[in-house]
């Protein structure tokens, strides 16, 4: 134990030492030269997010009062389709707080893609004879677009919600996410998403901070900027007559980015409804959200860049979505790639100046991410329970890094067309029937 005190200290004056040489080696340098030896790192996420993010908070604080006709009820009839397959219990928490809405005017379809859990045939069969929901149980498996497309031939309401069967939301959230309606542009509605399992681990609480910074305020710009290009499967709101023009839900892995950009294609905006929260279950272990971002962000090359790459041609489709697009390759795909590159140049051109650049990013993020909690905070409806995100700054670069990781897999085996989610995901009938890019 004695012996690990000298070392300590030993490491400690390399360290300062180390430091002070940095920054002399820094100071003997032009401007243009440190430029471009910071700069790409402290650029990389700060004009997506950081940036962006402050002009929604600025913008938040002189909000105008809603118009007069804001104020007049807007209520059309809505039908809420949940598929569900093994569900179990945490169906009736999602039943539960659906009927337990405000809104007056709603249908709940539960649509049971033949799921051979009893536990959640029990639940549905339980509410129905109730007559509080209608209950669809499908002949045969056939995956959740199947299910979302049996539930819209049964709705009733000019409003269609799709929401995941492990979802908790608030008694206001219909009402909110139907509001943008108001506007017959809008074509969809994006609600906004929270970790109802937050204290579960290390890995849920940093996902709760993600979903505050992307979700709950990163669509509030992307919306405001017509660029919104996805609403999330687990809670989102279409316009009937945009999902009729579409003819449904295809069969696709990541069928919420798919049909979302179906709808901005038939010229449709895309709106974000922040009051609107639908509370939803995250992983809780690290491999666990390492497969489940391999699945997304396998998504976005199969549906953006393959199956609707048609989006770049501005000549069809509107300015919005042309530059929506581009505005995610830029941080989907050439950041991604640049990253690396740039830190294998550093290493080669300055490598006695590596560790200080990373250091220095390092406390960049971790200052910048501290200031972006605070914004998500003061913009919540739920602060007290946010306000733990200030504790997670210093871990969120690191997260960051762990979710690259995740993307650049995803693209790789993407690139490659392996059959990485070919099983368990569709039966072979649908299979057959999926596009092939």
């Amino acid at each position: 134990m004695q012996d690990i005190y000298p070392m300590i200290g030993d490491i400690f004056l390399w360290f300062t030492d180390y430091i002070q040489f940095s920054i002399d080696n820094i100071r003997m340098r032009s401007s243009g030269s440190v430029f471009l030896l910071f700069a790409p790192a402290l650029l990389f996420d700060t004009t997506r997010y950081y940036i962006t993010n402050t002009v929604v908070f600025i913008t938040s604080l002189f909000e105008s009062p809603p118009a007069k006709n804001e104020l007049v009820p807007y209520t059309p009839k809505v039908s809420a389709i949940i598929p569900v397959y093994n569900e179990g219990e945490n169906l009736r928490r999602t039943i539960d707080s659906l009927l337990e809405s405000d809104y007056p005017d709603y249908e709940l379809i539960v649509v049971d893609d033949c799921s051979p859990d009893p536990v959640t045939t029990g639940i549905c069969r339980a509410y129905a004879a109730r007559g509080v929901i209608q209950y669809l149980r499908k002949e045969s498996w056939g995956g959740k677009p199947s299910s979302l497309n049996y539930g819209l031939q049964m709705a009733k309401g000019n409003i269609i919600i799709h929401f995941d069967g492990d979802m908790f939301v608030d008694r206001n959230t219909i009402r909110e996410v139907v509001k943008p309606f108001r506007d017959a542009k809008i074509g969809a509605v994006s609600g906004n998403l929270k970790v109802l399992n937050d204290r579960e681990s290390l890995v849920t609480r940093l996902q709760a901070a993600e979903y505050g910074v992307t979700i709950s305020m990163g669509r509030r710009w992307m919306a405001a900027s017509d660029t919104l290009q996805i609403a999330s499967g687990a809670f989102s709101c279409f316009r009937k007559e945009a999902l009729m023009d579409v003819k449904g839900t295809d069969p696709e892995y990541g069928e919420d980015l798919d049909i979302t950009m179906k709808v901005r294609k038939m010229g449709f905006k895309i709106a974000f409804a922040p009051r609107a929260v639908g509370m939803t279950t995250v992983p809780s272990s690290w491999w666990v959200l390492f497969k489940q971002r391999v699945r997304w962000d396998r998504c976005y090359i199969k549906i953006n860049l393959r199956k609707h790459r048609n989006l770049f041609d501005f000549h069809t489709f509107r300015a919005g979505d042309f530059f929506a697009g581009i505005q995610d390759l830029i941080f989907n795909l050439f950041l991604l790639l640049a990253y690396p590159v740039y830190i294998l140049i550093v290493a080669i051109i300055s490598p006695e100046l590596l560790l200080f650049i990373l250091i220095a990013t390092y406390l960049f993020y971790a200052i910048m991410d501290f200031g972006q909690f605070v914004f998500v905070i003061l913009l919540s409806e739920r602060p007290r329970r946010d306000v733990v995100f200030l504790m997670y700054a210093p871990l969120f670069f690191i997260y960051g890094l762990f979710l690259r990781t995740a993307r650049a897999v995803a693209y790789i085996l993407e690139f490659f067309r392996s059959d990485y989610m070919q099983k368990g995901y569709f039966p072979d009938s649908i299979k057959k029937s999926m596009p092939k890019y």
